[in-house]
């Protein structure tokens, strides 16, 4: 006997469910889906060469995996990965476990341990990025063409860049205004006494002024 279709939700209910897809998609960026199902496709193929199966979560066979994302046996290229891309690939498969009503308990001994004997054995001290100063952002500006839409452009992202001590993710992720693109994540506006760059950041919203001069 064929399995009868659900009735159609009424008008107001399906609404409020393609809003709520719409809230869903917008708790994070269309990059970190994107970066998110590629690490979750590997970890899969992964779980395959293994003999493995990827659901339902077993701490355990994550344990084995970031083990083997430490030690270099985790793809073909057999090619060790940072401390950061273990962590993110780990984010990566409790979100995608999530989107599936699924818990993976990252607090257990199999992972947590785990992490931290990699991230004392294999993690790198951060490295300071020395800052430039005026006079050298001077320098970079008078090689960029006046003339051109492109080197206005690039002359712009530089100095809002420099006055208003802005990420490259936050400056390249600026619309020109509220609402222009569906996945800008902030905006600019000009006022009389200078600029209001509006930010969406990982910890929500942030307004910094740039004053003119």
């Amino acid at each position: 006997m064929p399995a009868q279709e659900s009735p159609p939700l009424p008008a107001h209910l399906q609404d409020l469910t393609d809003r709520a897809r719409t809230y869903v998609e917008a708790a994070s960026s269309q990059n970190t889906r994107r970066a998110y199902a590629a690490d979750w496709k590997q970890f899969c193929a992964w779980c395959r060469r293994s003999n493995m199966e990827p659901l339902p979560p077993d701490p355990h066979i994550v344990g084995l995996y970031i083990t083997a994302l430490a030690s270099g046996t985790a793809t073909r290229a057999k090619r060790s990965s940072t401390v950061a891309t273990i962590e993110r690939r780990l984010s990566a498969i409790s979100w995608n476990y999530a989107q599936r009503g699924l818990h993976l308990d990252r607090q257990d001994r199999a992972i947590a341990t785990v992490l931290a004997g990699i991230r004392n054995t294999h993690a790198a001290p951060p490295r300071q990025k020395e800052a430039i100063l005026p006079e050298e952002l001077v320098t970079m500006l008078e090689t960029l063409n006046r003339g051109t839409l492109r080197g206005l452009r690039d002359r712009a992202m530089l100095l809002l860049g420099f006055a208003g001590a802005l990420r490259r993710s936050e400056i390249t992720g600026l619309d020109l205004g509220r609402d222009q693109t569906d996945d800008g994540r902030g905006w600019v506006e000009s006022l009389e006494k200078g600029l209001l760059v509006t930010l969406r950041g990982k910890t929500g919203w942030r307004e910094v002024e740039i004053g003119r001069g």
